[in-house]
Order: structure tokens, then sequence, then C-alpha cells
């Protein structure tokens, strides 16, 4: 574990991802109310407009060092500048805003309604009838905003680093680095663990044409695998995992085994075989997550180290207490 801490290091500072979320909104039919002065009566005054029956439509990229509180007057300003008009009749008001690795990147305004111009402005002494009694009538006023879509994507390389502890069976600690080249593609991992838990193994060696039966040899169990593994997410939130890959185990004897008879000492067993995973990722924060991990190790080849001046054939190895299945949980960090 020492000497993969460096590793872990070196990786960091070669990847990188990026995340990008797309937010829509639209805003309709926003109204102004223009609260009468006192103090000062001012004759009525009324303007005829000249409205193009076809909307139109403009959209203004936001310069982001303004206030938030000018970006909705200036996509006003634009639309009033390009189509050559005074006032825009029922605008309707769509927002794009652009995240990414969680700063905000872009703003985009597009307002669309009819242009009208002023054909004729006048004072009066009166009201005409019609906009008297359209003043008398109470009409609800409704604003209609509503986000119309959010569209959230990640893009780049990505790497990441767990750290867990077991679950089933209890007592093991581990660690994993993983990078993809593409964050929605193939991740290759490698994963460390330790086993605090002694297991046990039965062997059958030989010395000339004798069997000799060894049981209950007590080991210390650590592990290294490489594999891949593809994530999908069914949430804001959930992703899943499924893994596999490559599993070798290394044990040593408690204690060495010695048969000072044939000059030969047994040290470790050691396996190599099949690794198949799966997991569940919460994301805490942008970039930590909880990690519910499951593995199964599929050893498909067991060896005994020896060493002495002579050399036993190993037959009938049988790890008892291998663990097949190993459940953890533990903390993600994805940079």
């Amino acid at each position: 574990m020492k000497k993969f801490i460096p590793i872990l290091g070196v990786v960091l500072l070669t990847s990188c991802s990026i995340h990008r979320e797309i937010r829509k909104d639209t805003k309709a039919h926003d109204p102004e109310v223009n609260p009468t002065s006192v103090g000062m009566v001012i004759k009525p005054i009324v303007a005829d407009l000249k409205i193009v029956s076809v909307k139109q439509s403009v959209t203004y990229t936001a310069d982001l060092k303004l206030p938030l509180t000018e970006i909705k007057n200036n996509a006003m300003a634009l639309f009033l500048t390009t189509h050559k008009c005074d006032y825009i009749v029922d605008p309707v008001y769509s927002r794009v805003t652009t995240v990414e690795n969680s700063q905000l990147s872009e703003i985009q305004i597009t307002i669309t309604g009819f242009p009208a111009t002023y054909s004729k402005i006048y004072q009066v002494d009166s009201l005409p009838k019609s906009v008297v009694q359209y003043s008398s009538l109470t009409l609800p006023v409704k604003r209609v905003e509503y986000t119309n879509s959010i569209e959230s994507e990640t893009k780049g390389k990505s790497f990441g680093m767990e750290f867990f502890t077991g679950l089933i069976p209890s007592g093991f600690v581990g660690a994993q680095i993983d990078y993809a080249k593409n964050i929605n593609g193939l991740h290759y991992y490698m994963a460390l663990e330790k086993y605090s838990t002694p297991g046990n193994v039965d062997f059958d060696y030989a010395v000339n044409t004798t069997i000799i039966t060894k049981k209950n040899i007590a080991y210390d169990h650590s592990a290294i695998s490489i594999g891949v593994f593809k994530e999908k997410a069914f949430s804001n939130r959930f992703k899943i995992r499924g893994a596999g890959g490559i599993n070798y185990s290394m044990m040593q004897f408690t204690t060495s085994l010695k048969d000072n008879a044939s000059k030969t000492a047994f040290n470790n067993t050691s396996s190599i075989g099949l690794r198949f995973g799966a997991a569940i990722d919460y994301r805490l924060y942008e970039g930590i997550s909880l990690i519910g991990r499951a593995h199964a190790n599929l050893a498909l080849y067991n060896t005994i180290g020896q060493d002495g001046d002579y050399i036993s054939k190993i037959s009938n190895i049988k790890n008892s207490d291998y663990p097949l299945l190993n459940i953890s949980a533990g903390i993600r960090f994805n940079f």
C-alpha cells in the first residue's frame, strides 16, 4: 500500500474532467405596473402603435461580467435595435444557462414577440371611451414562468480514487484508482486490498514417494486486481457499475512451515483468477460520492511458495477461508 501512494499523486496531476449542465427557462407575459405619481396631474397621452403581424425573435448572449439584473434589459434593447421598433407586444423570454465544472459559463436569452412602432403620439383632454372601458375591467395579472429542460453532460478525461472498508467479511481495507480517457466510456482500474482476518490453507506435498498433508496453515491475505468497469447513471445522484478483471492474491504464512528432513520451507500461498464486481455510487457533492461495492474472486490457479534444497510436488491446495464474495463501503473522489 505504501508503494502505491506516490502513483496516486502522479495520476492525479495528469487527469481532469469537465461537467456541463444546460438549463432552459421561459418567461411569458411579464407585466409591468406603473404606479400613479401623486402631486402632479398630466394631460393624458395616447399612442397609436403599428404592429408587425409576424413574430420576430433575437438571441442575446450575456456578458457574464454584468450584473444578472441587467441581462434581461440588454436582451430587450437588442430586440428593439435589431428590429427597429419601440415596443414588443406579447414578449416571450427563453433563457439557456450553461454551467461547466460548477461555474456559470454562458447565458443566452431569446426574446420572441411582435415588434411595434409608435405611428402617432398625441395628448387629449379626455380619454377615448374605449380606453376608459378597458381600464375599468378587472383583468387577472398572470406571470407564466417555467423550466423547459435541464441537460447535464460530463465530458473529458476522468480520474477516480476510492477508499473502502469491508462489511462482509469484516476487517479488510482497500483502495482503488481508475482512469478513463472518455468519462462516458470504459474506466481502467487497479485495486489493492489487505485482509486483517487470517485465513487457512490445506495442501499435500511429496517427499520422494511419501505424501504429507498439511492442514489449517494460517496466512495473512492481500490482493491486487486490474480490470475495467462501466458506469450508468439512473438518476441525478445515483450511478451503478459493472466491472471485470484479473485478481492476484498473495497469502503469506503467519509462520514459515519447515520440513527439516527434506530441508524444504513453505512460505506462502498465492492464486490468480478472475474478478467480477458491481457498485452503486451516490453523489454527495460534485466530485465526492458514497460507494457501496461488491466483488467476487474466482481462483483459477493456486500455488505454494517454497524454497530449500528440495522442491516438493504440491497438490490438493485448498484455501478454505478464501472469501468468494466481498462487500464493502467507502468514499470516492472524482477529478
